[in-house]
């Protein structure tokens, strides 16, 4: 309990912006119904800002984690253990978010305006995911959790907001989309906030066996590289 006091007192500006960001998502789904409130942030679609939330949703994908994962541990050699509490955070809130979908029928926003005959269609519609998974958003999390890690282990305090705005962006493109609905949004950053808070918390108590583990991963794919470039250097033997 202490560890974990110490992780939000030393991010303290990131969780109470967190803390601030569900408070006022909680008082919109209060005031508005899922179908009203899903309307009302939907108001105003564009070309650009198709495209655009369609490319920023990426980066919630799990593709996207993977990638940076992979850069950090091989380019980054000082951040690897960025690295290892990206893919934690990342695995953490992927796991749950499927556990959690599999136990609660939650309707896509086209499945759910269709079954309920309300007369609305958005542009987004044609291209939106359909079925009965929504709650939560796995985009969401993934993109909390992965702010989580960073904004915690940067302990910059100028990064927390650019990192927030990021995330709430990602959550965003989900509803803009036509993925999910706020409650699904909410849901999945609640996630990943506590996903990567609490892969940081167990990296702290286990840091010195997962170094120890990383280290020999390290030696074998270094060594794994070595043999393919000796493998393919070509064999210069002076004649024609």
């Amino acid at each position: 309990m202490k560890t974990l006091l110490e992780i939000i007192n030393k991010n303290n500006f990131f969780y109470i912006g967190s803390l601030l960001l569900i408070i006022v998502c909680c008082l919109f789904l209060s005031i508005y119904s899922r179908a009203d409130g899903f309307m009302f942030m939907n108001g105003f679609h564009t070309t650009f800002l198709t495209i655009f939330f369609q490319n920023i949703t990426l980066c919630g994908d799990g593709a996207f984690s993977l990638i940076v994962f992979t850069i950090i541990l091989i380019s980054f050699k000082k951040h690897r253990e960025l690295a290892i509490l990206l893919l934690l955070s990342y695995v953490s809130s992927g796991i749950l978010s499927q556990i959690i979908k599999l136990f609660v029928t939650s309707p896509r926003p086209s499945v759910y305006f269709e079954s309920h005959h309300y007369a609305y269609y958005l542009d987004t519609f044609s291209n939106c995911r359909i079925g009965f998974r929504s709650f939560p958003s796995g985009h969401t999390a993934s993109a909390f959790a992965m702010v989580t890690v960073f904004t915690n282990y940067l302990k910059k305090r100028h990064i927390w907001a650019f990192s927030l705005l990021f995330a709430i962006v990602v959550g965003y493109s989900r509803i803009y989309l036509a993925h999910h609905f706020l409650i699904d949004v909410l849901a999945g950053a609640i996630l990943g906030i506590l996903s990567g808070t609490f892969s940081i918390l167990w990296f702290k108590k286990n840091q010195i066996k997962i170094k120890k583990r990383t280290r020999q991963f390290t030696r074998k794919f270094n060594l794994v590289m070595q043999n393919i470039k000796t493998q393919h250097k070509p064999n210069i033997n002076g004649s024609y």
